[in-house]
């Protein structure tokens, strides 16, 4: 008997789904859909380190100037 996975990921907030490809975040361990980071499927095997867009914007927030 399959689990069911019920966790949210991405962005997009949605439960995993086989047919669509995904990429892990090499700082959270967070999983995203490559579409919703405006990566294109192929990229993912050529891609060292992904740092998804939560991240980088807590890495380098806006400037208050």
């Amino acid at each position: 008997e399959e689990e069911q996975d019920d966790k949210l990921y991405c962005v997009c907030k949605t439960r995993y789904d086989e047919d669509r490809v995904m990429i892990a975040c090499d700082r959270c361990d967070e999983w995203y859909h490559t579409h919703c980071v405006n990566m294109p499927d192929a990229e993912v095997d050529l891609v060292d380190q992904f740092i998804c867009p939560v991240c980088v914007k807590s890495a380098f927030p806006p400037s208050s100037q």
